[in-house]
């Protein structure tokens, strides 16, 4: 009998090339040359260009000839928009809005992929001193507001615990140094109800998140308010707190289930 692993699918590696280069153009603010993007992706010329050249034929990618780099295109913007349709979030997206008008403040929904934190909805806040983000941002759960909500409620966060190295990463003088400074906060999260990200993954910016929660009480999402430092002292956390709690509450009814969360 033969036992030798599974071949990949044909076609595999062209598809995961070129979805490589979708999420490398979501995570840019602009554009990207076609050199690049083969850099970015450790590709030939010539594959970036058959890959980029194949998504723009049905308009997911676009090129600027002004600038001979290339961006999202309609196409992106049309699934975009059919996505938001199918999971809720045209309709959610009016909650995290109406936070963002009463508090003048960035307002996110966020989901988990893996060990991450992943930027879906933003309302974006007008006031001068702001900290600029984009839906697709990514950042390890350890070090945000979205990141210690979803955990405080979920189901895996002793092993997500346990697979940490015992001293994280830095993002910031602030980012939590070690598993069990973390697992006191999931802790801290529970009794309170919401989460606090203190200058831990951007410097500058503290946060507070809540887990949107499914019908068995597990968290499927989270919403979070960002505000920088110097105007958000610890007497307005609760506040704000409280206000994270009552849009997740909110939007929890608008998202469906098992359709977000990756372990």
């Amino acid at each position: 009998m033969n036992h030798s692993p599974a071949q990949p699918p044909a076609g595999t590696q062209a598809i995961r090339r070129a979805l490589g280069v979708l999420r490398l153009l979501v995570n840019e603010d602009g554009e990207l040359s076609l050199p690049a993007i083969a850099r970015r992706l450790d590709l030939t010329p010539g594959t970036a260009h058959r890959v980029v050249g194949a998504l723009s034929v049905d308009g997911l990618v676009t090129h600027n000839p002004h600038t001979d780099a290339y961006h999202l295109g309609p196409g992106a913007i049309l699934l975009g928009q059919a996505a938001q349709r199918v999971h809720g979030l045209e309709r959610a997206l009016p909650v995290i809005e109406r936070v963002n008008e009463d508090t003048g403040e960035s307002v996110n929904i966020t989901i988990r992929d893996g060990g991450e934190s992943v930027v879906l909805l933003r309302a974006q806040s007008t006031l001068p001193l702001r900290f600029e983000q984009h839906p697709g941002a990514r950042f390890p759960l350890y070090t945000t507001a979205s990141g210690k909500a979803m955990l405080a409620w979920s189901l895996d966060a002793e092993s997500y615990l346990a697979g940490l190295p015992e001293h994280l990463s830095a993002l910031t003088e602030h980012t939590l140094a070690t598993r069990e400074e973390l697992a006191l906060q999931l802790a801290q999260t529970r009794d309170r109800g919401y989460s606090i990200d203190d200058e831990e993954n951007v410097a500058g910016v503290r946060c507070v998140g809540a887990a949107v929660l499914d019908d068995q009480g597990l968290a499927k999402a989270a919403v979070v308010i960002q505000v920088p430092t110097v105007r958000l002292p610890d007497e307005r956390l609760p506040h704000l707190g409280a206000r994270a709690v009552a849009a997740a509450a909110e939007v929890a009814q608008f998202l469906p289930p098992d359709r977000f969360t990756r372990h």
